[in-house]
């Protein structure tokens, strides 16, 4: 009888974890993680107010988490410190104050498009996102949902296409994570906006 229990409660947990794999929170804990055994390769680049990028780090082992020396929480247990450190490698970059993105795995379209094109009124939302789709419409193609983030002053800095688009809380103060086909996005001190695709064509 105890073997029997015993082959019931694996199969259910098999299933239960076959049932959690599609799901975007098991995508996001998983890639959580990731980052935290050290298996989570990104490129993490931080941008002034005006949007234009400051540096740009790449490496195969990242972890982003709140400095452990300045963590504060309130009386509701949430964090109150915006220090955050980054460790890749055997390295740890500490940051606070400006936009930061990290992601893995997607294609950051912002970069691509100023590549080829001299935007000369970046205030642009939507109508900047309807021409960047037509020039890059063969990437897009098929997908579902659009992420554009953009600075604290509202500066266009990147944008992330994707079929599956899912938005996750974060530990860290001022954070956000995303889950894009699968792959990581984490924004710090951003503004963004999730468009669906059809909406540009």
């Amino acid at each position: 009888m105890k073997s029997k229990n015993k082959l019931v409660l694996i199969l259910s947990l098999i299933l239960l974890s076959i049932g959690l794999s599609g799901c975007s929170n098991f995508e996001n804990w998983e890639l959580s993680m990731r980052s935290k055994v050290g298996a989570l390769p990104l490129t993490v680049s931080t941008y002034d107010s005006n949007g234009q990028k400051i540096d740009q780090i790449k490496a195969k082992s990242v972890n982003i988490h709140t400095d452990k020396k300045m963590s504060q929480k309130d009386s509701n247990g949430s964090e109150k410190s915006s220090v955050i450190d980054v460790d890749y490698g055997h390295n740890r970059m500490t940051h606070v104050g400006s936009t930061l993105i990290a992601y893995e795995g997607l294609k950051n379209y912002e970069d691509t498009f100023n590549k080829h094109v001299k935007i000369q009124d970046q205030n642009l939302a939507v109508p900047l996102l309807n021409t960047m789709y037509q020039n890059f419409k063969n990437d897009w193609n098929g997908q579902e949902k659009v992420v554009m983030i953009r600075s604290q002053l509202g500066m266009p800095i990147a944008v992330f296409a994707g079929k599956h688009v899912s938005v996750h809380k974060s530990d860290m103060k001022n954070a956000t994570q995303f889950v894009i086909d699968g792959h990581r996005l984490f924004a710090y001190r951003a503004d963004y906006t999730i468009y669906p695709i059809s909406s540009l064509k």
